[in-house]
């Protein structure tokens, strides 16, 4: 039973017992609570292996008694340890809640996350392509990561290509 302080909250099929103040953290909580939902709010959109998470931010953040400086160790610690399909739900459960800080603190570790899966698809598929095993895997992921000097350089020598045929194509009319 909640209390006159304390909210009930239903996410797929789990009851979670938060503070009200924390919960009103949330801007769509708190739009929620302000059209007069009594104790018990139901977020369909949001996952029971997600929110744990969430109130654990939003009590962090909440705390009147946490410096500055606990609440960044917090954060920085907050993503990690997950896999990137857990952090994916986590960041579009924010964006539902509108709670900024999380997806402040998740967007770069994502993004991170997607720049490493990326490298590694690259190479898998630069070593399939080349069918050169025998590369060491530093010199591929040089390779990939100085490819845009690579197009640049190609996309130089055809334009210099260019420029040289209608060169030759003038000294030939003339």
């Amino acid at each position: 039973m909640a209390t006159a302080m304390n909210l009930r909250i239903r996410v797929e099929e789990e009851e979670f017992v938060i503070s009200r103040s924390v919960a009103a953290l949330s801007p769509t909580i708190k739009t929620m609570l302000d059209g007069g939902v009594a104790d018990v709010i139901t977020l369909p959109n949001i996952g029971s292996r997600t929110f744990p998470m969430i109130i654990s931010y939003l009590e962090t953040h909440a705390a009147v008694d946490l410096s500055d400086k606990e609440k960044l160790n917090f954060d920085s610690e907050f993503a990690s340890g997950k896999d990137l399909d857990f952090l994916k739900k986590l960041m579009i459960d924010a964006y539902y809640l509108q709670i900024e800080g999380i997806k402040g603190v998740l967007a770069p570790t994502i993004a991170d996350m997607l720049k490493i899966q990326s490298e590694n698809y690259n190479y898998k598929s630069l070593v399939d392509r080349t069918r050169a095993p025998g590369w060491k895997e530093s010199t591929v992921r040089n390779l990939i990561k100085m490819n845009w000097a690579y197009v640049d350089l190609q996309l130089c020598q055809r334009k210099r290509r260019k420029e040289l045929e209608e060169h030759a194509k003038k000294i030939r009319i003339q």
